[in-house]
């Protein structure tokens, strides 16, 4: 059974993982840590580096197996997966490579958050559903988020660098965002620079 928002509450902070149907070599993970004022989002991106099989197809090294057992960004470097910024490099040991996007939504900033996502198409109704819940209960008592996918996460989180990228989202944003390492995805035409 797929993870759910419930499930992350449940075991933040540890990251969970899903991939991309359309192309298996790229995975996704969320990582979800809801304080008393803010909630702290991480997206992972995993892309997998491959070999080539006794058949002459492709085989990834990095699938389900592998991270189900990374709940960490230390778990990942552990198991050969090194930030982005590192492709290319001549490292024998590295199996894939990651970046992520780190956002804080504060509780002191509902309001605007309310307001960017209204202009945007709801692109924060998870985040802003999360952020009216108490975090204690949420944490404690998360069947409220029974229903709500990882995929409506992911859908949330992969909206904010696609908004950005279109031009839709400029600084300030209501909320803090930071990219880590180079980005594996999109980004094709706002200076990626900027979100470090």
């Amino acid at each position: 059974m797929a993870a759910t928002v419930q499930t992350l509450l449940e075991n933040q902070p540890d990251i969970f993982w899903g991939s991309y149907h359309d192309d298996p070599n790229y995975h996704f993970g969320i990582s979800l840590n809801y304080r008393e004022d803010m909630l702290i989002l991480l997206a992972v991106y995993v892309m997998s580096d491959c070999i080539e099989n006794e058949d002459g197809g492709e085989e990834m090294l990095v699938g389900p197996e592998v991270l189900s057992e990374c709940y960490t960004i230390e778990d990942l470097e552990k198991h050969g997966i090194v930030l982005s910024d590192l492709m290319g490099e001549d490292d024998a040991e590295a199996i894939g490579w990651y970046c992520a996007e780190l956002s804080v939504f504060k509780k002191s900033d509902l309001d605007a958050i309310r307001e960017s996502s209204a202009r945007l198409d709801g692109y924060l109704d998870t985040v802003i559903s999360i952020l009216e819940a108490d975090a204690e209960e949420a944490a404690t008592d998360a069947e409220a988020f029974e229903d709500v996918s990882f995929f409506d996460m992911q859908h949330d989180l992969e909206a904010i660098p696609t908004n950005i990228d279109d031009g839709a989202l400029a600084k300030p944003l209501p909320f803090e965002f930071r990219l880590v390492g180079d980005a594996l995805l999109g980004w094709q035409s706002a200076d990626e620079s900027e979100y470090r």
